[in-house]
């Protein structure tokens, strides 16, 4: 029963002319839903304004995830070139060329290895999210500034006169 009174209040107050939007109210068994309206809608600036808060978030989300994955980058060529400076290479005549690597080796040279790959593969990422997120973020600030330059004094030909 609530929710078809809660139906019954949706489509009331979406299917009310634009003399009943300010408020409607509608009775139910139990109670009365009163609905209002907001008053006005917000303006392009506060739109411009969230778009904008939203767009340097992301920019700065994105630009962590850059300098946090260059950083394990750098971390993963230090374990790899520590694990490297433990092994030899014997070179063979006749046959392929042979690492040989102590314990220490053994683990570092792989796990470097991995850990710089996996994080060459985020620089990537990140670099390219962050350069979408930067062009959004041009494109806002582009918007905003069309926007002020319309508020320009001009001439206006259907009222004869000079306006904002």
């Amino acid at each position: 029963m609530k929710s078809f009174a809660l139906f019954l209040a949706l489509a009331v107050w979406f299917g009310s002319t634009t003399a009943d939007a300010q408020q409607a109210e509608i009775e139910t068994d139990s109670a009365s839903i009163i609905t209002t309206a907001p008053a006005a809608s917000p303006s392009r600036e506060v739109w411009f304004q969230k778009d904008m808060e939203e767009a340097n978030q992301r920019v700065l989300k994105t630009r962590n995830a850059l300098i946090g994955t260059s950083a394990g980058f750098a971390l993963g060529l230090i374990i790899g070139g520590i694990g490297a400076s433990q092994c030899e290479v014997i070179q063979r005549v006749d046959q392929n060329d042979e690492l040989i690597c102590n314990n220490t080796g053994n683990v570092m040279l792989p796990l470097g290895g991995t850990i710089a790959g996996l994080s060459f593969i985020g620089m990537l990422t990140s670099g390219i999210m962050l350069g979408v997120a930067n062009k959004r973020k041009r494109e806002i600030q582009r918007d905003i500034r069309r926007s002020q330059y319309g508020r320009r004094l001009r001439w206006d030909i259907p009222s004869g006169g000079l306006v904002f």
